[in-house]
């Protein structure tokens, strides 16, 4: 099952436990204003744009006129963390700390993570792939800087902690390209999230 009723006797779409994996996410699309059916509408639509066509990233990409386009970037920001974690668990088995002691993208490339205090350090690709993406969900979940639901601008600070964000995580992107690039291409022709 993939929807339930709720006591109003309102439809929630949700993969509820015990649901086969032909049925995960087999409800209908929201209909009319779909920014009214919750906090997490806006990640939703993106998400079921996503299901329809993945390769379609002009349809993806195209904010709704009843979405702000600092939300817009914000949630999709969120989705690309989604995913990336997605590619991490492919990552793993072939990029561990003995294979790849440093975080690199080809000569000239070494990155340091900011994620241990003050000085950023040098960390293994594994290790700076994860601990990045756990320190980055935390930044983007902060409610005092990213309140949800948002539906306006967000302020200074936000925008600037979501470009760290992207930088920071695209790096991971580059490593897989230059270091993994079969298993980068299978991931990419699957999910489009280059």
């Amino acid at each position: 099952r993939s929807t339930m009723e709720t006591a109003a006797g309102t439809k929630k779409r949700r993969n509820l436990p015990g649901t086969s994996s032909k049925d995960l996410y087999a409800w209908e699309p929201a209909s009319g204003d779909f920014k009214m059916t919750g906090q997490y509408s806006v990640q939703e639509y993106i998400q079921n744009k996503i299901r329809q066509e993945p390769s379609d990233l002009e349809a993806i990409t195209e904010c709704p006129e009843s979405v702000h386009p600092d939300e817009w970037i914000y949630e999709h920001l969120r989705q690309f963390i989604i995913e990336l974690g997605q590619l991490t668990v492919i990552l793993g088995p072939m990029c561990d700390k003995t294979t790849f002691p440093k975080m690199t993208a080809g000569d000239g490339f070494e990155f340091l993570s900011a994620c241990y205090g003050e000085k950023p350090k040098m960390v293994s690709a594994i290790d700076y792939i994860c601990h990045n993406t756990d320190f980055y969900v935390g930044v983007l979940n902060k409610s005092k800087t990213f309140p949800r639901p948002n539906h306006v601008a967000l302020g200074k600070k936000a925008m600037k902690e979501i470009k760290d964000v992207a930088k920071r995580l695209y790096r991971v992107l580059a490593h897989a390209y230059y270091h993994h690039k079969d298993a980068f291409k299978a991931f990419e022709a699957k999910t489009h999230l280059w």
